[in-house]
């Protein structure tokens, strides 16, 4: 009785474990003499074999030829299992193939073998191999280590100084960061390691401490970010840096970045210096620009104004020389008659004759005659000179016939036309009524005329300007001033109008005429100006001008007389 309890105790005994064993979730495997004898049902399922492939195969045979070690699966399976053999346990990863030929790392306890009596075999060594498959973890540890490798060779070789940092600890800085603040790994622990040499002058327990919770805090609140700000800090040598840091949470650490800004500032205060200065040139060279521009001003008033006496000065030379030949004619005449009534007393003394009478009084008719041609002639003279010189010493705007301005101006200008053999024409319809002002008209055409005599006829022998004049319409007149002089230098078109440009200076010339001519037609007469000239083919110049000028408040203003001038 008490033989079959026992019996069925190890009966139950070995149902318990057999299921114990093949419900387990790592595959087991029992060898004897190096080659698998049993297993359970979990490594069937790893190596994808069934129980009777499984069984009477050694290890080596369901791994690769070579381990990734670089020793043979079947001679590394023996020397293993010779050690279990020998009582040690062992635990180690082992790369096996599954059936489809995958293969997957195993991480296997190897119990020490134990000694068994076999009926009609004798005593044999069993072992038992217990296999979990670890592929999975193994390949996620070593992606970490590899991630980790990376971040740690990306933050060495990073292109900026970096620290990584654990609470108030410095965990790691780069070599960039060495370089940079000049302090090698050893000297750097801990943030108040680094901040009594930053700020030697400012306490860590006060100021740095309270300023790295701040950031912590602020990061913890914006997605783990600390904004970048520019600091001023002291380096290993002495010398200050200007640095932006900033920092970003990585897992459960904080890098911050430095960045170098010393030659940006130093770019930036020298740019800032350097504009200072530029400003306070441009100020300077403003003021002396604008004081030389005041000078100019007042030269080319003075320029004007002399231009205008000088104008005035041959016209008065012109027309006195003009004057002098009717007048002194007239004073001949009236010294002769003179002459004739002191002939005439001695003769009525003596007795006057019927003849000698005759002949006084022909005599006297045409000495008359005589001086009432010529000072006809200096009435003429006088009263266009007096005409013109009112006109031009003023611009008062007045009521005119353009006829009759043009034939007073060609009277005028009647001695210097004819010093320099210059015929002018006129062909101006007598119709021509204009509400503008005479004077600034006569003085821009004089100064074409004067223009054209000056520079158009060299080498010509036959001188010639015409002005002739067309209403083109019920509100404005065209007037042309034409020569058939030699023309213009078309390198000098563009110019003509410009103040100052001539090409007679220190030969009479003072490059303000034409200026003077533009001024007027488009400001004073509100009309336009063109002149066409082609070298050899003589000059062109069109005015355009209103009947009616427009109205203008500044007309008799001072600045305007300035105007009127050659």
């Amino acid at each position: 009785m008490s033989e079959q309890k026992d019996w069925q105790q190890d009966r139950d005994n070995q149902s318990f474990y057999k299921e114990m064993v093949e419900s387990a979730f790592d595959g087991m495997l029992l060898l004897q003499d190096n080659i698998i004898i049993n297993c359970n049902q979990a490594a069937c399922d790893l190596y994808g074999l069934t129980r009777e492939q499984l069984c009477g195969c050694h290890p080596g045979q369901l791994s690769p030829e070579i381990q990734p070690d670089g020793e043979s699966s079947q001679q590394k399976a023996n020397r293993l299992m010779s050690a279990a053999l020998d009582g040690e346990a062992r635990q180690f990863l082992w790369q096996h193939l599954r059936h489809d030929g995958a293969a997957f790392t195993a991480q296997i306890s190897l119990n020490p073998a134990r000694t068994v009596e076999i009926p009609g075999e004798g005593r044999k060594s069993r072992f038992v191999a217990i296999l979990r498959d670890v592929t999975a973890e193994q390949s996620s540890s070593l992606a970490l280590q590899q991630s980790e490798l990376r971040f740690r060779q990306l933050f060495e070789q990073a292109p900026v100084a970096l620290a990584l940092t654990r609470g108030e600890e410095v965990h790691v800085i780069n070599q960039r960061w060495q370089n940079l603040f000049g302090y090698n790994a050893d000297e750097i622990r801990t943030l108040e390691d680094w901040w009594t040499r930053a700020y030697p002058d400012m306490d860590y327990r006060s100021y740095g401490r309270k300023a790295w919770e701040d950031s912590l805090n602020y990061m913890r609140n914006h997605n783990g970010v600390i904004p970048s700000a520019e600091y001023k800090v002291r380096c290993g040598d002495g010398c200050e840096r200007y640095v932006l840091i900033g920092g970003a949470q990585v897992g459960d650490e904080v890098m911050v970045s430095f960045y170098d800004m010393t030659a940006q500032h130093l770019a930036q205060k020298a740019l800032a210096e350097l504009n200072n200065e530029l400003e306070q040139r441009v100020e300077e060279r403003t003021a002396e620009l604008k004081e030389t521009l005041e000078y100019l001003q007042r030269a080319q008033e003075d320029l004007v104004r002399s231009e205008k006496l000088a104008s005035l000065g041959a016209l008065v030379a012109g027309i006195a020389h003009e004057l002098n030949t009717p007048i002194g004619n007239a004073v001949m005449v009236g010294s002769s008659l003179q002459q004739m009534e002191r002939d005439l007393t001695r003769a009525l003394e003596q007795g006057l004759k019927r003849s000698v009478l005759e002949r006084f009084l022909s005599e006297v008719r045409e000495s008359v005659d005589i001086m009432a041609r010529n000072l006809r002639r200096a009435a003429e003279l006088i009263t266009s000179f007096k005409q013109v010189a009112v006109d031009q010493s003023s611009y008062q705007r007045r009521e005119f016939n353009l006829a009759e301005v043009v034939h007073e101006l060609r009277l005028t200008l009647s001695p210097t036309l004819k010093k320099s053999q210059v015929t002018l024409s006129e062909d101006i319809p007598i119709a021509v009524m204009m509400d503008s002002y005479p004077g600034p008209l006569t003085q821009v055409l004089m100064n074409i005329v004067n223009n054209a005599v000056m520079h158009a006829f060299e080498g010509i022998d036959q001188r010639e300007v015409s002005i002739s004049a067309t209403q083109t319409s019920a509100e404005e007149v065209t007037l042309i001033i034409s020569d058939n002089g030699c023309g213009i230098d078309p390198a000098h078109k563009a110019r003509l109008f410009d103040p100052f440009f001539t090409t007679k200076l220190g030969n009479g010339g003072s490059g303000l005429g034409l200026h003077i001519v533009y001024s007027l037609v488009t400001e004073l007469l509100g009309g336009n100006i063109a002149i066409d000239s082609d070298p050899g083919a003589g000059t062109r110049a069109t005015l355009t001008i209103p009947l009616c000028a427009p109205s203008r408040d500044d007309a008799n203003s001072p600045g305007a007389d300035q105007r009127n001038s050659k």
